[in-house]
């Protein structure tokens, strides 16, 4: 191949790139639906004296209406996301399967609440031919009753990339920072030593 025809397939493989890559976006939604995304978060078993006797969850958010943002690599007008439904029985479904995994026992005769407060979820996805997606869950979490009171906040960070303006991605990316918020909890031993007094 001579040196214009490889520089002329250059020129056109760029020319097709280009052509693959959005040219504009739009706002987006995806729906607030757990799927436990945890492989690659640690959670320790808890001592055996760690119980509850119930399990609150809230959504504290002050702005429901967003949850973060997309844009194109190169920049311009970046577009709202939201996440619809139920983010309390979401965070209950995710909070739910964090103590199973730690083996905390339900037992009415423990005394003790522990409350789950979801205080943000923020996301940001980048757009080039595909998406970078970055996510960040914070909770606020207190144990009280029994001899109990203590409480902590933690958060959770996780990456994502595929397809723009995917539900699935930006679920998966939601879905594991809420995990790693929700073992940064479970594995925390103040947390541990709450549900053991």
């Amino acid at each position: 191949m001579s040196t214009k025809q490889s520089l002329a397939c250059l020129v056109l493989v760029a020319l097709l790139g280009f052509a693959c890559a959005p040219s504009d976006l739009e706002p987006t939604t995806f729906p607030a639906s757990y799927r436990y995304m945890g492989e690659m978060v640690d959670v320790n078993a808890a001592p055996d004296c760690a119980a509850y006797a119930t399990l609150e969850v809230a959504d504290g958010r002050s702005d429901r209406s967003k949850v973060g943002q997309r844009y194109l690599e190169e920049g311009g007008t970046r577009y709202d996301v939201a996440m619809e439904g139920d983010a309390e029985a979401w965070l209950r479904e995710a909070a739910e399967k964090a103590l199973e995994l730690a083996a905390v026992e339900q037992d009415s005769g423990s005394g003790h609440t522990i409350r789950i407060e979801l205080q943000s979820v923020a996301t940001d996805e980048q757009v080039y031919r595909q998406a970078e997606y970055d996510g960040k869950v914070v909770i606020r979490a207190a144990v009280t009753g029994g001899g109990a009171d203590w409480s902590a906040t933690k958060d959770g960070f996780a990456e994502n990339y595929g397809k723009p303006g995917s539900a699935l991605n930006y679920q998966e990316t939601v879905n594991h920072a809420l995990d790693k918020a929700l073992a940064a909890l479970v594995n925390d031993s103040g947390f541990r030593d709450a549900l053991c007094e």
